[in-house]
């Protein structure tokens, strides 16, 4: 068996018909390169399930003066923590990237 990586975009057909060594969820970077290490072995296969897409033409996060810019967008989860007693109870926002990438994505690392 040849080693492989297929990346599926949520929930598709091919992932009901198909089977994987293993699977693994969200194509960041930590995804990405544990599915790289894992198919150094050729008789591995391995199925990365992210929701959202491939940006790298979103000038928000491949120029390299926009750091932030992507923070608030449609591929930010925005995430909000709850009050934070030694922040004087407020809550904070918790950007996360939701694209392939993940954070790296929209804190100004993917170029």
């Amino acid at each position: 068996m040849r080693s492989s990586v297929i990346l599926l975009l949520g929930l598709t057909s091919h992932a009901a018909t198909e089977t994987f060594d293993y699977i693994i969820i969200g194509a960041g970077t930590a995804g990405l390169v544990v599915a790289t290490r894992l198919t150094e072995d050729p008789t591995v296969t391995v199925a990365v399930i992210e929701p959202r897409t491939d940006e790298r033409n979103n000038i928000n996060v491949t120029g390299t003066d926009k750091f932030s810019q992507a923070f608030g967008t449609s591929i930010d989860w925005q995430y909000v923590t709850t009050p934070q007693a030694e922040a004087d109870n407020r809550s904070l926002p918790l950007h996360q990237g939701k694209a392939w990438g993940g954070t790296s994505t929209i804190n100004g690392q993917y170029t």
